[in-house]
């Protein structure tokens, strides 16, 4: 009878050893069912921009671009809106992508400091920037823009607080998954699901 209570323990507490790592698998693929994949590209053709060290301001605004490459959840869409914005406010939305709805709207969280570099007939300014989309999905991306400018005095326009006026070249955008946080609730279940495998092991 003794023999046959400690059985019945040891396979009780065998079984609830793995609940923690069958929840984590639970979380993980709800999680990555349920963000954006892919990525896209706009053609900013027609779109203008005021460029200055406080935010982007585009002619329209808001403005409608076209949707050029696409891969994943964007490949049905085709067009999109793009939004002003000041660097002083963010997160602030900065593409819906397809209908302006507020489905697969990107928010800007971050921008880095532009890059300029020297082309035929003026100078490319681009920034890099992070982004979250509505539903969690993160993402990174690239503004591009041309100016009549030289690199030099683009540089000094932009860092003196002046405005550069330029074309809207368009924005690359991928959505980012997050393997380390996927990771990180596997081993969590993993080192959970060994420590009471060794707690039983130690009461048997």
């Amino acid at each position: 009878m003794l023999a046959l209570k400690s059985q019945v323990i040891k396979s009780t507490l065998a079984a609830s050893a793995l609940l923690p790592l069958a929840i984590a698998g639970i979380v993980t693929s709800a999680g990555s069912a349920q963000a954006y994949s892919g990525g896209f590209t706009f053609d900013g053709s027609g779109t203008v921009a005021g460029i200055n060290n406080s935010g982007i301001t585009f002619n329209p605004n808001p403005g409608t671009i076209a949707l050029g490459v696409k891969t994943g959840d964007f490949l049905g869409d085709s067009t999109g809106t793009i939004y002003s914005f000041l660097n002083t406010s963010l997160p602030s939305k900065l593409i819906d992508v397809g209908a302006a709805d507020g489905i697969k709207l990107l928010s800007l969280t971050s921008i880095l400091s532009p890059k300029f570099t020297s082309v035929f007939g003026g100078t490319d300014v681009s920034f890099n920037f992070t982004g979250l989309f509505e539903d969690g999905s993160q993402a990174l991306g690239n503004i591009d823009f041309t100016t009549l400018l030289n690199v030099t005095n683009a540089q000094s326009t932009y860092s003196t607080g002046g405005t550069i006026n330029a074309s809207f070249k368009g924005v690359t955008v991928a959505s980012v998954p997050e393997p380390t946080t996927l990771l990180g609730l596997g081993a969590v279940g993993a080192v959970m699901a060994m420590s009471r495998r060794r707690k039983a092991q130690a009461s048997s």
